[in-house]
């Protein structure tokens, strides 16, 4: 019996040995940690404002180290970031950090895990002046606060709480947030990352000269799973984005809309080495206005071999120019002059050239909609080439730009007369008879027209139209011509003034 307590009593003093000599290996090892992590989210915040005209850095300011835990502060400036037309933002805030020593950190073995990691996190926001009407949506508690995982291999496991908060203006202005969950699990490096979020629901309603709006969006839910590729800004893998429903009341009569199931996935992949392909999904299961049902619709759009380092470079320039668009759309300007030197010019056309080189294409795979007797769709295929040279007239350079076009429209006259009853309801007509005259007419003038304009074809119940480009000819609803003929066409449609 002594004997065995006695080997138990070492085996607890070797555990402790070992434990407080792993916190005191753990607590030389943070100042690296933290400095790496630094340098790399000031990297992320140096991409995050490119184009804002502004900076956003973050800074360790001070760190206490302890035998078992240590604790750091830090400071983030955010300077002159201009967003949309208002005023640069301008603010600092602060955060502090609970670093708690591995190997056994006490959160993580007071809820019984107990594989030995390098430390754990655990941040929260400093409350200042500029802070404090967050503090107060949040009824005083921690707006919000992060608790990460280190682990020896380099694995960081970080979840994000944003805590329950809502804002109120005295004209009846609302912002009411139920908060939100995010998990990011991935490496010190952020090479590797799956994502997992989720909020239960958000109002807004803004109030104003206008009639009121109101927005509720409930069951927000977003997952992913990426990789970085050797190229800084640039990941592959899954990025997919769910909500449950939103519904918006709008207008005088605070009509509301309501849209189900609305769904985004994204799918980026590596073609070899420095091309990038992609699918991007959008999708709503189900629409309705006023209570009367709308339909469904979804887009799916692909695009395949474009070239890494020049897409890179084309938006590094034009964020360079988005403080002189923003400054145009303030003055009313739709789209500015860019103005550019000789030297810009020609390598604005050098990137160009590489990025059309790689022969890209995209396409809109499916934008259909869906109503009770019908569905209308299109889909657009293009395959672009690199021209001779960009000094061309604009018509020629077209045309080498564009080495090949397909597209196909298909309006369903049924679902043209769904939405033509729904029309009619809307508006107050209550006449069955005269209601059902209007849907069913509305689908054969469709048709009609775009058969006299020689626009479409008629296909039992759908209004086809479609075109196809190649080697300067055009084949339009079955008829063959050029490119000139083509144009003079659709001039000819187009009412004179």
């Amino acid at each position: 019996m002594k004997k065995s307590v006695g080997i138990l009593c070492g085996l607890a003093v070797a555990i402790a040995a070992i434990t407080t000599a792993g916190a005191w290996f753990t607590g030389k090892q943070i100042p690296g940690e933290l400095e790496h992590a630094v340098t790399r989210a000031n990297a992320e915040f140096k991409n995050a404002v490119a184009g804002t005209g502004g900076s956003m850095t973050m800074e360790l300011v001070s760190l206490e180290q302890h035998w078992f835990t240590s604790d750091a502060r830090y400071r983030i400036v955010i300077k002159d970031v201009q967003i949309g037309q208002g005023e640069p933002l301008n603010f600092e805030l602060g955060a502090t950090d609970h670093i708690e020593h591995g190997p056994f950190p006490w959160t993580r073995v007071k809820s019984l895990k107990l594989l030995p990691v390098m430390a754990v996190s655990n941040s929260e926001l400093v409350k200042s002046d500029q802070l404090a009407p967050l503090f107060e949506a949040a009824g005083g508690k921690m707006p919000v606060s992060a608790t990460g995982t280190l682990g020896y291999g380099g694995s960081i496991d970080t979840e994000t709480h944003v805590a329950p908060l809502k804002f109120t203006q005295d004209n009846g202005g609302l912002f009411d947030f139920a908060g939100m969950t995010l998990n990011v699990d991935g490496d010190r490096d952020g090479n590797a990352m799956k994502i997992h979020g989720n909020f239960d629901r958000l109002e807004v309603k803004i109030v104003g000269d206008r009639p009121p709006a109101t927005f509720v969006l409930e069951g927000f839910k977003v997952g992913g799973d990426l990789s970085k590729t050797d190229y800084e800004k640039i990941y592959v893998g899954k990025l997919d984005l769910f909500l449950d429903q939103l519904q918006a009341t709008l207008g005088p009569k605070q009509d509301v809309l309501v849209a189900k199931g609305i769904e985004q996935n994204n799918l980026y992949n590596l073609e070899g080495k420095d091309r990038l392909g992609g699918r991007l999904e959008y999708k709503v299961s189900d629409i309705t206005y006023a209570n009367r049902a709308v339909g469904s619709g979804q887009m799916v759009m692909t695009f395949r071999s474009l070239d890494i380092p020049s897409t890179l470079a084309l938006s590094e320039w034009y964020q360079g120019k988005m403080p002189q668009i923003q400054a145009a759309a303030a003055d009313g300007q739709a789209m500015p002059q860019i103005q550019m030197t000789d030297a810009e010019r020609a390598q604005v056309h050098g990137d160009l050239q590489k990025l059309l080189a790689a022969k890209p294409t995209a396409s809109i795979e499916d934008l259909s909609f869906k109503t009770a007797r019908g569905t209308s769709r299109f889909k657009l295929d293009v395959d672009f080439a690199n021209p001779a040279s960009f000094d061309l007239p604009a018509d020629q350079l077209t045309r080498q730009i564009i080495a090949k076009l397909s597209g196909k429209l298909s309006l369903s006259k049924p679902m043209v007369g769904d939405l033509a009853t729904l029309q009619a309801l809307l508006g107050g007509e209550t006449d069955a008879q005269a209601i059902a005259q209007q849907s069913n007419q509305a689908g054969e003038m469709l048709g009609m027209m775009a058969v006299q304009s020689g626009l479409a074809t008629v296909q039992g119940d759908d209004v086809v139209s479609s075109l196809d480009y190649a080697a300067g000819q055009v084949d339009f609803n079955g008829k063959q011509m050029t490119v000139e003929e083509f144009l003079m066409m659709l001039q000819a449609l187009v009412p004179q003034r």
